[in-house]
């Protein structure tokens, strides 16, 4: 009897709660149209990582994108969605803002007013509080300029981030980081600028958990005999490959806040062609063999100079040390000066006082050809070098506010 009555009683069953983890039927899945940043290329709500050696025009793109954006204006022919900007930039104010002088004359568009936001310097995202203090920072200028960023650019890697770059677990948690305090907060395309290795051929630098986590990857290059800035998709995760981009830097005069002229430069768009092969025909055994140890030598302060975060710095190299090592290679002083005073006439190098530039990499390492040059403000397409550039500042270990470029919000 006892077990009848036992039966009978309901006995109430606590309430479950709401899954947290939840699944959705693949028949209701929508089918949404790509809201692009910049057709083709950039889509909204998506990390995007662009790749290069340095000094060859990584950060020129970045910043023509970034001005582009605020300003509403066409990336070289290809419409953008408009929105705010934030350039958590990874060197010194003076170099960008020429850049930035420079873009706005060669594009006849003003960035006064326009929502384009600079930090003061870089800070290690590889770290929660740092990423969170930046993601405070942007949103202190969103609420007061009533702007939420469309793209919030990271340049570059290695002067934001205080881990191994080879590291998965390093890398991850600064991807990790990246997308909880900025991407998804706001929604915005994140752009991270980063450098190639030694081997350019296997493509960004250390781990390749950063390519993984990437919606979009883009090769930067810039080849020594044609000079072309070249832009090449090397994954796009859910469209197609755009075709390859390419530009030309051209030096833009711009005005300092006293009025003087200084040096700029910016980026023109050209017919994209495939690179050329190298041409050294026509040159000696000794003209290779000296250009061969000027080019090692450049690429080892090149290096040196990004693994510092100053990848824009001039590469500097005195010809007395190119001489030295030439000999110490075995090639004597006076077939060492028959190959110099070839390469001079060919074109390939210039003397400049105490050292010796490589022509055939202009944004690396030529003197500012508007530097001593008359008051003419036509534009040429002649190399530009980043000479009398500050030192980068030293990465801080936490997020520094931004700055407004535009003058009609100087005052936040």
């Amino acid at each position: 009897m006892a077990d009848s009555l036992m039966t009978e009683i309901q006995m109430p069953q606590p309430a479950l709660a709401a899954p947290t983890f939840r699944f959705v039927a693949a028949g209701e899945m929508p089918i949404k149209p790509v809201a692009w940043l910049v057709h083709r290329y950039l889509e909204k709500d998506t990390l995007a990582v662009v790749f290069g050696p340095p000094g060859k025009g990584k950060s020129f793109i970045a910043l023509d994108l970034s001005c582009c954006i605020a300003t509403d204006t066409a990336f070289h022919g290809l419409p953008v969605a408009q929105g705010a900007v934030f350039y958590i930039a990874g060197e010194g104010h003076n170099g960008i803002a020429r850049r930035l002088g420079a873009w706005a004359a060669l594009n006849g568009v003003s960035l006064d007013g326009a929502p384009l936001f600079i930090s003061e310097g870089p800070t290690d995202l590889a770290t929660a509080v740092n990423a969170a203090k930046v993601a405070e920072a942007v949103q202190a200028l969103a609420d007061k300029t009533g702007q939420h960023p469309e793209l919030i650019v990271i340049d570059t890697l290695a002067r934001n981030f205080g881990g191994d770059e080879n590291s998965a677990t390093d890398v991850g948690q600064f991807v990790r980081h990246v997308d909880i305090h900025l991407r998804h907060r706001w929604k915005a395309t994140t752009l991270i600028v980063h450098h190639s290795g030694k081997d350019g051929e296997r493509g960004a630098r250390g781990s390749s958990a950063l390519k993984g986590a990437a919606d979009a990857e883009y090769e930067v290059s810039r080849h020594d005999d044609d000079q072309l800035i070249r832009l090449t998709a090397r994954k796009m995760k859910d469209a197609d490959e755009p075709p390859p981009l390419a530009f030309e830097l051209v030096s833009v005069r711009v005005l300092d806040n006293i009025g003087s002229p200084v040096g700029g430069a910016a980026l023109r768009s050209m017919a994209y062609s495939l690179p050329p092969t190298p041409a050294k025909s026509g040159m000696g055994k000794n003209q290779q063999r000296a250009l061969a140890l000027l080019e090692g030598m450049h690429r080892d302060i090149a290096e040196r100079l990004a693994r510092q975060g100053r990848d824009d710095q001039p590469v500097l190299i005195e010809h007395e040390d190119w001489r030295q090592r030439c000999e110490e290679d075995g090639l004597q002083r006076n077939r060492y000066k028959e190959a110099r005073d070839a390469l001079e006439k060919r074109r390939t190098i210039r003397l400049d006082g105490p050292h010796v530039f490589l022509l055939l990499d202009p944004v690396r390492n030529v003197r500012d050809p508007l530097g001593d040059s008359d008051d003419s403000d036509s534009l040429e397409t002649v190399p530009f070098g980043p000479f009398g550039r500050e030192s980068d500042p030293i990465r801080t270990d936490i997020g520094r506010s931004f700055v407004v470029v535009a003058k009609a919000i100087e005052a936040l």
